[in-house]
This record gives C-alpha cells, structure tokens and sequence, in this order.
C-alpha cells in the first residue's frame, strides 16, 4: 500500500494504470492534443504532506487525463494551479469533502486562467481505481 502522493504511490499509478491513468515524466512530453480537445493542465501543489511540499499535474487533452509528476522545471505555466493543505487533499481524496465545499471554505486556493474549464467536460479520474483503493492516507 502506497501514501497518497508519495512516490510510491506516484510509481504505483505508473504500473496500473491504462493509458489514460499515467504518470509522465519530463521525457514523455506533454499528451497527445487533438483537434476535439486543445487540452488542459491543472497543476496542483499540496502543502504540509509528510514529505513536505508536493507539486505534481494532471494534463487532460484527447480525453486522456495524465499524472506528471515529478513537474520538469522548465514546464510551461499550467492553465489552472490549485494549492491546498494535505488535510484538504486527503479529505478530497477520499470523497469526504468535494472540491467546491473546500474552494467555498477557502480550503482550495485556484488561480491562472479558469476558462478552459468553462465548457463542460468529461469527469477523468486519472488514478486508477485499483490504485486508488490501495492508497492509505496516512
């Protein structure tokens, strides 16, 4: 069993997950943009983990969603940046808190350029469900 956003949990989405549930590293690029979808890139930094402060992305285009992590440091500025505490994260996570009450309560903090989530878009969950049940929170 692998810690919510540790790297064992980061490889264990790697090994599990079908093409549409995979951590990318710097060498992989960014996913594959097609003409229905121009993409996405949601950065998401967590604070306060028990290994400190963890940035990672979730890059949607195509219809695939995809964990990078960890985030190269020349990568372009992500289309949205979502920064939380870890009590948040694992509340979400978890499905204990949804991600409107947390940014309601000034739990999640977003800022760069909401628009592209203006048109409505599938829901991609991009850690894969035997990953996910697997995860402890610890």
């Amino acid at each position: 069993m692998a810690r919510f956003l540790s790297a064992e949990w980061f490889a264990s989405v790697t090994s599990a997950g079908p093409p549409t549930a995979t951590v990318v590293t710097a060498a992989d690029g960014p996913p594959t943009e097609s003409p229905e979808s121009p993409g996405l890139v949601i950065e998401q930094v967590v604070t306060a983990t028990p290994d400190g402060t963890v940035v990672y992305r979730i890059a949607v285009a195509g219809g695939q969603a995809r964990i990078v992590w960890p985030v190269p440091p020349d990568a372009p500025p992500a289309d949205l940046r979502i920064s939380s505490e870890w009590a948040t994260a694992v509340a979400v996570a978890q499905g204990q808190l949804s991600a409107q009450r947390a940014l309601m309560q000034g739990r999640l903090r977003v800022s760069g350029r909401p628009g592209g989530l203006s048109a409505p878009a599938p829901a991609i969950d991009p850690v894969p469900a035997e990953v996910r049940s697997a995860t402890t929170y610890e």
